[in-house]
């Protein structure tokens, strides 16, 4: 049950939401091994980030969320592909992609925690 919160100084559509959203399905379960069915995505779109201290380029900042602790490995693996992911579709260079991950051990849903 990961929840990805993309701030990104680019516009998204809709179409682009939905397309990054099922990429990062696909991304999320071969890396994480978090299925793609419990999987909520959140977009910040056309934010101020300001990277190295300037704003010199699109950026994006990409928080992943998710109940468990994945293994380092895999958060590697799937920092590589989301980084690609965003230079390809958003045009984004991985140099100014920040990914970071939280994960925990409390997490509800349908008014119960797992």
């Amino acid at each position: 049950m990961p929840f990805i919160n993309t701030k990104t100084t680019v516009s998204l559509d809709k179409t682009k939401r939905d397309s990054l959203t099922a990429a990062l399905g696909k991304i999320t379960s071969s890396c994480l091994n978090k299925g793609e069915t419990w999987i909520m995505t959140g977009y910040e779109d056309n934010a101020s980030l300001y990277f190295q201290g300037n704003q010199n380029g699109d950026t994006a900042y990409v928080e992943v969320k998710l109940f468990g602790t994945p293994s380092a490995s895999g958060c590697a693996a799937m920092t590589k592909e989301v980084c690609a992911l965003y230079e390809k579709e958003l045009g984004i260079p991985a140099e100014r992609i920040y990914v970071s991950y939280y994960p925990t051990e409390n997490w509800g849903w349908n008014g119960n925690n797992f």
